[in-house]
């Protein structure tokens, strides 16, 4: 038989082949045998040492040198030789014996076995029986070796680790998992989410995971959208209801047309001295002994009495000109008698850095019944005088950039984003390939 898969080069007693094998066992290739090199003339060279799959030691050198790409053949069957013979006769036995220990290994140890498989010379790894024996006594494969844990369907979603939710169907129907985008999942408690924001709304001042809502409705970070929740009784009336993009809580849109209703609550609307409801926000209550009640938007608003009848509420910038005040000349709401009168005259001035200083009159109605003129001894119509004791003068004000409440809110708007920014790297990570648990 011969030999000559590839090419070759030889440098000195080295040889190098291309696309060659000289180790495989199909090849036959050993010390001792003939390497003929087809050149004009040929030359023939003894095979000192086999080194690897495509380097061999001759017992001679070249000479000269034979270029790579040099085409060969190798005597591999010399049997007509006693020495021949006796060659072929110990690679068989030295095959035989390489196989024989890997099988009597595969089939009386615990560990993988390697067996060269003589046919092409590949080497593979098989389990031997010991260790296709600690696969169980009930049969089942490990999880750790690519099995499941289990030979019946609860055995196996116990060694994968899956929960009940692994045996539940996708749809509509009672007891079964919803289906993201159904249009109509029924039930008449199909979803009950539990909130771990104890003890109340106003737990925290920052929204993490940490004490996060049991459902939330975001609008993606988009600066121009809203977070809303859409209401539908089918075929009848439909509306969203939700965070505008004004940061403000709304109603409207869909069967209630092309509006957003603000809702009204502590936060944007205050009870005047006067006991009404108004929409304002912020506002500053001052009191006659120059005391004042602020809201949370005109948080750091100080208020002093000058003298009787003057005030000075300083850290805003004038009224606010919110119509339902009076305009850019209102902001001022004064405390009424029982009969609807106003029982003070107001005057204002506003300073050069935004202050307003308030002046306030005793206020009288000559043309009343008596009863009703609100006279008080020894002070006329128009007499300087404190805001009556119990009662307050109500202010409507703008409040500067800086102050404590726009400051807080510009700092919880840059949490808000921290925090939304920090869940998408970590959703992104989630997603990565590759980064799943092993």
């Amino acid at each position: 038989m011969i030999y000559s898969a590839g090419t070759i080069a030889i440098a000195g007693a080295g040889v190098t082949g291309t696309g060659t094998n000289f180790m495989s066992a199909a090849s036959h290739v050993r010390a001792g045998q003939t390497l003929l090199v087809l050149t004009s003339p040929p030359q023939i060279f003894e095979i000192a040492t086999v080194n690897s799959a495509t380097s061999l030691t001759l017992t001679a050198a070249a000479n000269p040198w034979l270029a790579a790409g040099t085409k060969y053949a190798i005597l591999t069957t010399d049997a007509l030789s006693v020495d021949g013979l006796a060659q072929s006769i110990a690679q068989l036995v030295k095959d035989y014996d390489a196989s024989s220990d890997a099988w009597e290994a595969f089939a009386g140890t615990s560990a993988n076995q390697t067996v060269t498989v003589t046919i092409n010379g590949v080497s593979v790894v098989i389990p031997s029986i010991g260790k296709l024996a600690q696969r169980g006594s009930s049969g089942a494969v490990p999880v750790e070796q690519g099995g499941t844990g289990g030979t019946t369907p609860a055995a196996a979603r116990a060694g994968l680790q899956l929960g009940s939710v692994a045996t539940r169907d996708g749809g509509t129907a009672a007891g079964n998992v919803p289906v993201l985008g159904n249009a109509n999942i029924a039930g008449s408690q199909l979803l009950r989410l539990s909130s771990s924001n104890t003890p109340g709304i106003a737990y925290t001042s920052n929204y993490t995971s940490a004490n996060a809502a049991a459902f939330n409705i975001g609008n993606n970070a988009i600066n121009g959208a809203s977070a809303v929740i859409a209401y539908e009784r089918g075929g009848q009336f439909g509306c969203l209801v939700g965070l505008d993009y004004d940061n403000k809580f709304k109603i409207g849109g869909w069967s209630m047309g092309a509006v957003a209703y603000e809702f009204y609550t502590q936060g944007n609307t205050v009870v005047d001295g006067n006991g009404y409801l108004k929409k304002a926000s912020p506002v500053v209550k001052v009191a006659g002994d120059g005391s004042a009640e602020l809201n949370a938007e005109s948080a750091g608003v100080d208020v002093q009495r000058i003298r009787t009848g003057v005030y000075r509420i300083s850290g805003v910038l004038g009224f606010n000109s919110d119509p339902a005040w009076g305009g850019i000349d209102g902001g001022i709401e004064i405390p009424l008698d029982r009969n609807k009168q106003p029982l003070l005259w107001v005057d204002y001035e506003i300073e050069a850095e935004g202050s307003i200083l308030l002046k306030t009159y005793h206020r009288t109605h000559p043309t009343a019944p008596r009863f009703a003129r609100n006279e008080i001894d020894g002070v006329s119509d128009g007499d300087p005088i404190d805001i009556p004791v119990g009662r307050c003068v109500d202010l409507r004000v703008e409040m500067p950039v800086n102050s404590l409440w726009n400051v807080e809110q510009a700092r919880r708007a840059e949490e808000m984003r921290a925090e939304y920014e920090r869940q998408q790297r970590e959703a992104e990570q989630r997603n990565q390939p590759g980064d799943s648990a092993s």
